[in-house]
C-alpha cells in the first residue's frame, strides 16, 4: 500500500513538473513567433520595391471615388494578401496609412533598391506584447554603390488577437531622407 501510494505521488510530481516545463516553452515559442512576425514585416518592407504593390498603389485606373471618398479595391486586396496575416484589422489599416509602405514608395518613385539584411529585435522587460527593433536595410540607386542604414522601431502585439496592433518607425539613420534624392 505505501508502494502505491509513493507511486502516486511521483507521479503527481512528475505531471506537474511536466506541466511547468511545458507551459515555459509555450511562453517562449509565443515570444518567438512574434519575433518571426515582425520580422516578416521587415522584410515585406524593406525587399524591393515590390513592383506588383507599386502599380497597384498609382494607376490610376485602379482608383474611383464612392460616397466622396477614394478607393482602390485592387491595392486593398493585395496589402490584405500580403500583410493581412500579421496584422490586426484595424492595424493593418493604420500601418498603411502611415508609415508602412513609404520606404517602398520611395525607393520606387526615385529608383532605388532596397534589400533587407537583418533585424535584431528585443521583447520590452516591461510588457510582454511590445517588442523594439532595428533592421539592417541596404539600399542602392541604380548604377551607384549599396549603403546600410538602421532603422528603428516599436511593435505591439494585440493580446486578444496574437497580431500586430500597432507597428511604428522611429529613427532610420537618414534612410528616408536619402530614398526621395
Amino acid at each position: 500500500m505505501l508502494n502505491k501510494r509513493l507511486i502516486l505521488i511521483l507521479l503527481s510530481f512528475v505531471t506537474v513538473l511536466a506541466g511547468i516545463f511545458l507551459a515555459g516553452c509555450s511562453q517562449t515559442e509565443a515570444g518567438d513567433s512574434d519575433k518571426e512576425m515582425i520580422e516578416k514585416v521587415l522584410a515585406l518592407e524593406f525587399n524591393g520595391p515590390d513592383e506588383e504593390l507599386m502599380e497597384l498603389m498609382w494607376n490610376p485606373d485602379n482608383k474611383k471615388v464612392v460616397d466622396g471618398i477614394e478607393v482602390n479595391e485592387e491595392f486593398d486586396k493585395y496589402v490584405q494578401e500580403k500583410y493581412g496575416e500579421y496584422f490586426t484589422e484595424s492595424a493593418l489599416d493604420t500601418f498603411i496609412r502611415t508609415a508602412g509602405i513609404a520606404y517602398q514608395s520611395f525607393a520606387h518613385l526615385n529608383e532605388y533598391t532596397l534589400d533587407f539584411k537583418s533585424a535584431t529585435i528585443e521583447e520590452a522587460e516591461n510588457a510582454s506584447n511590445k517588442y523594439t527593433f532595428t533592421a539592417q536595410v541596404g539600399y542602392q540607386k541604380e548604377g551607384g554603390e549599396e549603403e546600410v542604414a538602421d532603422v528603428e522601431g516599436v511593435v505591439l502585439f494585440s493580446t486578444a488577437e496574437k497580431k500586430i496592433g500597432k507597428f511604428q518607425y522611429g529613427k532610420d539613420s537618414g534612410l528616408s531622407d536619402e530614398l526621395r534624392k
